[in-house]
């Protein structure tokens, strides 16, 4: 009868012990998405689905307003024949240039942002599924404000807007064919922040969102080609979308450069 008591407490004080023990973090860290698919064989008529995506390192650069200038020698050795605008007076209108190139050329842009004394300010890594949208922030509208901007063929609109995220959004598409290569669309944009809120909320507040259409373009890309972004002069109007998205006012005032680099397309 003892024996039995202190079996029973000794299994007692194990579930006791079980039921306040620490749980294990899952650790995810080296593994691959394959390893996560479910084990043993698949049911007959199910196949897996493939994410396809264009994968996009941006870099933004910030430059001296006065060295903006310096940036020519770059357009020298990029294409911009290659770049499609969505309204070519438009964009013109927005103070804006874009070129591309190849991936052997990267160094030698490298090399002329840093003669041009451009500092780099952070590098996003862009996973873009095919025809959906990712945003780059460069910045924020805390309220409810009337902005005017360029519409098409330079006609002036205003609209209101925010609280918002300001940035640029990139769609991407693979493009048929047996060589990877992708349709790369590239809009400035204001869009409405809706982190957090009911659906029916988030859908309202988005109907308001405003994208810069006239200020966009679009490229075709293959993994090492790059696409630079920039100004063509300095400007503090913020009609521009080269004033509002590119340009930082005060004492010392700058401008920035966007450099896309096709990582790879699957």
């Amino acid at each position: 009868m003892v024996r039995l008591l202190e079996v029973l407490c000794l299994a007692a004080m194990v579930l006791l012990g079980g039921c306040t023990a620490k749980p294990q973090e899952l650790q995810l860290k080296g593994v691959k998405i394959g390893e996560l698919a479910p084990k043993g064989p698949r049911r007959a008529g199910i196949q897996p689905r493939i994410l396809r995506t264009t994968n996009i390192d941006c870099l933004i650069f910030e430059l001296p307003a006065e060295n903006v200038d310096s940036l020519d020698g770059i357009w020298r050795i990029l294409n911009p024949d290659s770049v499609r605008y969505n309204n070519p007076d438009g964009f013109a209108a927005n103070g804006l240039r874009a070129a591309a190139g190849e991936y052997g050329v990267l160094e030698k842009v490298s090399g002329l942002l840093k003669s041009a004394e451009a500092q780099k300010l952070f590098t996003t890594a862009l996973l873009i599924p095919d025809g959906q949208a990712e945003v780059i922030s460069t910045g924020r509208l805390t309220r409810k404000t009337t902005i005017s901007y360029i519409y098409r063929r330079g006609a002036i609109r205003s609209a209101e807007v925010g609280p918002a995220i300001c940035g640029l959004q990139l769609t991407a598409g693979k493009f048929p064919g047996t060589r990877p290569m992708a349709s790369v669309q590239v809009v400035p944009a204001i869009l409405a922040s809706t982190e957090g809120l009911p659906p029916e909320l988030a859908a309202q507040l988005k109907a308001n969102d405003l994208r810069f259409y006239s200020a966009g373009f679009s490229v075709m890309m293959k993994p090492g080609d790059i696409v630079l972004l920039a100004p063509r002069e300095y400007t503090a109007d913020e009609v521009t979308a080269a004033g509002r998205f590119f340009t930082r006012t005060g004492p010392k005032p700058a401008v920035r450069v966007f450099l896309f680099i096709c990582t790879s397309i699957t």
